[in-house]
């Protein structure tokens, strides 16, 4: 009997980034917080209820933890879904600005091209960061 295949949540996806984290493997980390988003998008509306239900695990960065509620926020935004509340709680807010490229001369552009739902947290990508093939 074939077992069917269960996308991650977003718990999940927390939990893989706090290992790539542990490894100094912020790269992959990056990349599986950003890939969340594609995977929403091409979700079931059932899936995508379940994959975002519950917060994610602490990934050991506040900077990764409101990354993710951020992209979760912008996953139910884009779809007309009202995000799970736990997006709104205090640990998905950062203190200070990250720009997650790091490169200082992209500054502007994710200033301008950042989400909502990433800049009210205080994380900036440029443009074309979120999107995929």
């Amino acid at each position: 009997m074939a077992v069917a295949w269960k996308e991650n949540s977003v718990g999940d996806v927390g939990e893989e980034i706090a290992a790539c984290l542990a490894k100094g493997d912020s790269s992959s980390a990056i990349r599986l917080a950003f890939r969340f988003l594609e995977r929403y998008d091409k979700s079931d509306w059932e899936t995508r209820r379940r994959i975002t239900a519950d917060p994610p695990v602490a990934t050991g960065s506040a900077r990764y933890d409101a990354l993710l509620a951020g992209i979760v926020e912008l996953a139910c935004a884009s779809h007309d879904v009202v995000a799970p509340s736990w997006v709104n709680d205090e640990p998905y807010f950062l203190n200070e600005f990250w720009f997650v490229s790091g490169m200082k001369s992209l500054h502007a552009n994710a200033l301008v091209h950042s989400p909502i739902s990433l800049a009210r947290r205080g994380v900036f990508v440029t443009q074309g960061a979120l999107e995929y093939a």
